[in-house]
């Protein structure tokens, strides 16, 4: 049995772990910068110049120019990871999509944590189709959980007001995948669901529960740092 004090350290803790850790803000056009990296699937690393990079909703095919000059045309099936380096020009980009509408900058429960040196492109499949690149949300704690912006959901409802033009910026749904295992979506409508399928074999996190989407990423740090160590 946990003594007192050892149940306020791992309280303490865990309170640390959800401040300094969050998920990303993320970026609905592709980041503007020239300068990145690719992991390949073969564990080969191509670093140099971002050319070119064909999307759609998310990411499926890369060029980059390496330090020889060589020009590599990847498709999103061959890359394990791709990273995007940050600069001035892609932080004014989140800052102006944060700030495109006063709804959006006003939300307390929309994502606005930066990353700090490379925004984060993963290979994934939805629904068994076609491999495509998309921004994983979650890069400082992703060890069991990987979040995954969705580029295909749709925005919340515009509203009017006398004086004030209430755009739908606001996203609402994810794509989640737990040990490396097929994406789910979740999002506002079944996460009490998903959550079951997501943490329901840790029985802390089962008692008395009724989640919310907005405490995403509380509920994988909760996990992570107290469910798998009993």
């Amino acid at each position: 049995m946990k003594t007192l004090s050892s149940c306020i350290l791992l309280f303490l803790l865990l309170i640390g772990n959800l401040e300094a850790q969050q998920l990303l803000q993320p970026l609905e056009s592709i980041p503007l910068s020239n300068k990145g990296y690719v992991l390949l699937k073969t564990g080969e690393i191509v670093e140099g110049k971002i050319r070119s990079t064909n999307s759609g909703r998310g990411i499926n095919q890369v060029k980059i120019e390496d330090s020889e000059g060589q020009v590599h045309t990847l498709k999103a099936a061959e890359i394990e990871e791709f990273a995007i380096a940050m600069n001035g020009a892609v932080r004014l980009q989140y800052a102006s999509e944060r700030g495109s509408s006063v709804k959006k900058l006003l939300s307390r429960d929309q994502p606005t944590a930066k990353p700090k040196d490379f925004i984060l492109f993963r290979s994934t499949s939805i629904n068994g189709k076609k491999e495509l690149l998309l921004q994983l949300l979650n890069p400082d704690f992703d060890e069991i959980f990987e979040v995954f912006y969705d580029p295909f959901a749709r925005k919340t409802t515009t509203m009017e007001s006398k004086h004030i033009v209430w755009t739908g910026d606001k996203h609402r749904a994810y794509f989640i995948s737990k040990n490396l295992e097929p994406v789910v979506k979740i999002k506002k409508g079944n996460y009490r669901r998903v959550y079951a399928s997501l943490f329901g074999d840790c029985e802390q996190m089962r008692a008395g529960r009724k989640p919310k989407l907005d405490d995403l990423a509380s509920h994988i740090l909760l996990y992570q740092n107290h469910c798998l160590f009993n």
